[in-house]
């Protein structure tokens, strides 16, 4: 009910938007203010229950009432985590989700024989937590020694290259991965390549995914060599130390590395679970280079830090934590800022003194610490474009696609979605709970208020395009979210004299034997040595071709608006000036960004735009006609078009 008017009153689309009329006619722009006020609402929820718990507390309630309340409230929650896996299931969605017919959203996480596998391993493991003999023995084989430790990381570490292996490409064998991977790969490494032909994000380049990632991938290849392997690796090495840190907060609040390694097989497993097949040549997070390490590695290492810091005790400033969290933030807005209100808000709730003198100090150290971040990001961008930093082009993204609706998607009543929102939830009114309670670890009190926190934030992500691949995106939150809670779990039922789960409790414990049987998805390494023996003559490379066309077209030195996918790596290789603003002209939705790649192209003296001939719809060509640029030539075998000022 309140929907409609909030969303007229808080998400009304401009006016008047520059978006290019075929993405409405096709339904690939259509904004949903809707949408996005239930979406604010359904925020509203957690927090509201949290503050009833801090009302509430100390107040007592009958006994049978209480306990009524308490059955009631978990079978309605397993209700709605029951009509949101079946919807899932049978929900089938239209054309505008894909350039095919409609198609089912089944996700191979959710199958009949997953449920039940799931569903057993809940009883056995409920079962197990009963007999104390086997609760003796399981703690005493996961008690942590200097062997074991090792053990257990060598175990992590390669379980972790199998993953990575999956993801590995190099110049070779892209156009002979999966279709995705290969579509997908030019919009991040380009945001690198920009970077290495003088162009920086926030002063004379958007990047769309990682303002600050780009400068970490474009100097390891300073140092490694242009090829796409070499970027690859510096991306895979940033999720494995993502990755790392998530054992490294693991093992500190399991107590120990084998009890941290066997939560984190399943949590690795499905963060990158498939999303696109085949498996020995998939498409997911673990190759999805915008997810990891752009979006997710700073957020772990948030955590891992904020863990850290409780249980150290330390009494320094939280300055240099919240500049990190800054920094993210700067990095990437949509997982950023979920990740700095997350840090923030687990401070609180581990702080051993939350008076208002207490709050008010964490409060000037945020403040001390944006502002750290901001000094920090200006540097940035004076040593390296001569230039401060436009922090609102921060927001021309989120612009075009949260408040103008490019690419935006209607999320179905009922689906799995649900279940996620209800499991970040939990982690957030849990760590509440343990604040009312007084429960002596605080580490694990902070990281359940930043990870229910952290994926509240992010399912606005979902909430934009609610396409079942970007649900997938957030399995990583999800899974952590249910490792956490499964220490919880465990920990009160054996309290409890009869060691018996409740209802909730059972269903934590399926959740994570969902996540376990997510390990039918590892990687096979001799798979992937095959993807990798299956290379591309360079000759017939797609990239290869693009770059001899654009090189007969052009001159070194010459400024030139190359909008193609590749198109910044291929001016680096050919010594061209590419002013294109944007790392393709996928990226460029607007007249307004093609305005202001025409106005850069005409500052630095440049005649020439080269296009890719499918994307380019009358009204564009219109366009250019009418700022003066006329078709030259064209390569009808790559459908590039080459346009020239007149």
């Amino acid at each position: 009910m309140l929907g409609p008017p909030l969303g007229r009153a808080l998400f009304a689309p401009p006016a008047s938007t520059t978006i290019w009329p075929p993405f409405f006619t096709s339904h690939i722009a259509a904004p949903e203010p809707t949408e996005h006020a239930r979406y604010v609402l359904a925020l509203l929820g957690p927090p509201a229950a949290c503050g009833g718990m801090l009302v509430l507390a100390g107040r007592r309630v009958r006994g049978q009432l209480a306990t009524a309340l308490a059955v009631l409230s978990q079978v309605v929650l397993l209700a709605l985590v029951a009509a949101g896996v079946t919807a899932q299931e049978q929900h089938v969605y239209g054309p505008r989700y894909t350039d095919r017919r409609g198609f089912s959203a089944v996700i191979a996480l959710l199958t009949p024989a997953t449920i039940a596998v799931a569903v057993t391993l809940a009883l056995l493991a409920a079962l197990a937590l009963r007999r104390r003999e086997l609760v003796v023995r399981t703690r005493r084989a996961l008690r942590e020694t200097p062997a074991k430790r090792a053990g257990a990381i060598a175990i992590a570490a390669g379980f972790v290259l199998l993953w990575l292996l999956s993801a590995f490409n190099t110049d070779a064998t892209i156009e002979r991965a999966n279709q995705s991977v290969a579509d997908n790969i030019a919009f991040w490494s380009d945001e690198a390549f920009a970077i290495l032909n003088g162009h920086a994000p926030l002063v004379d380049f958007h990047a769309q995914y990682g303002q600050l990632w780009a400068y970490l991938a474009a100097g390891g290849m300073k140092l490694a060599g242009t090829s796409l392997a070499a970027y690859v690796t510096i991306m895979l090495a940033g999720t494995a130390g993502a990755l790392t840190a998530i054992f490294a907060t693991f093992r500190r609040l399991a107590g120990g590395a084998p009890a941290a390694l066997a939560l984190f097989l399943p949590f690795v497993a499905t963060s990158f679970f498939m999303e696109v097949g085949p498996l020995a040549n998939r498409y997911g997070p673990a190759n999805l280079f915008s997810l990891f390490p752009i979006r997710y590695a700073g957020p772990f290492a948030l955590l891992w830090l904020v863990v850290r810091r409780v249980q150290r005790r330390s009494a320094r400033s939280a300055a240099p934590l919240l500049a990190l969290a800054g920094v993210v933030t700067v990095n990437n807005v949509e997982f950023g800022l979920p990740a700095l209100a997350a840090t923030v808000l687990a401070l609180v709730a581990a702080a051993p003194d939350r008076s208002p003198r207490a709050l008010a100090r964490l409060a000037l150290d945020a403040l001390a610490g944006l502002a750290a971040a901001v000094a920090a990001v200006c540097a940035l961008t004076l040593a390296g474009a001569g230039s401060l930093p436009h922090l609102g082009m921060l927001l021309t993204f989120p612009r075009i696609y949260g408040a103008e609706g490019f690419g935006m998607l209607p999320m179905p009543a009922l689906g799995l979605h649900l279940a996620l929102y209800v499991t970040f939830a939990a982690a957030l009114i849990v760590a509440v709970v343990r604040i009312v309670s007084a429960e002596p670890d605080a580490a694990l009190t902070g990281a359940l208020a930043w990870t229910g926190t952290f994926g509240l934030g992010t399912g606005a992500y979902f909430a934009g395009r609610s396409h079942p691949h970007v649900l997938v995106d957030l399995f990583s939150i999800e899974a952590l979210a249910l490792v956490l809670l499964l220490l919880v779990v465990v920990r009160a039922i054996l309290s409890r004299p009869t060691r018996r789960p409740q209802l909730a409790e059972l269903l934590v414990l399926a959740g994570m034997g969902v996540a376990v049987c997510s390990l039918a998805q590892t990687p096979a390494p001799w798979s992937q040595l095959q993807r990798l023996e299956r290379t591309q003559p360079r000759g017939e490379r797609l990239a290869h071709i693009a770059t001899q066309v654009v090189a007969k077209l052009t001159h070194r030195g010459e400024p030139v608006a190359l909008l193609l996918l590749l198109g910044h790596r291929i001016a680096y290789a050919l010594g061209l000036d590419d002013v294109t603003p944007y790392a393709n002209m996928e990226s460029m939705m607007t007249r307004d960004q093609w305005r202001e790649t025409i106005d850069a192209l005409r500052r630095a003296g440049g005649r020439r735009v080269i296009a890719p001939r499918f994307l380019l719809f009358p009204e564009r060509i219109e366009y250019l006609a009418a700022a003066g640029f006329q078709p030259e030539r064209e390569a009808r075998d790559l459908g590039i078009v080459e346009f020239v000022a007149r």
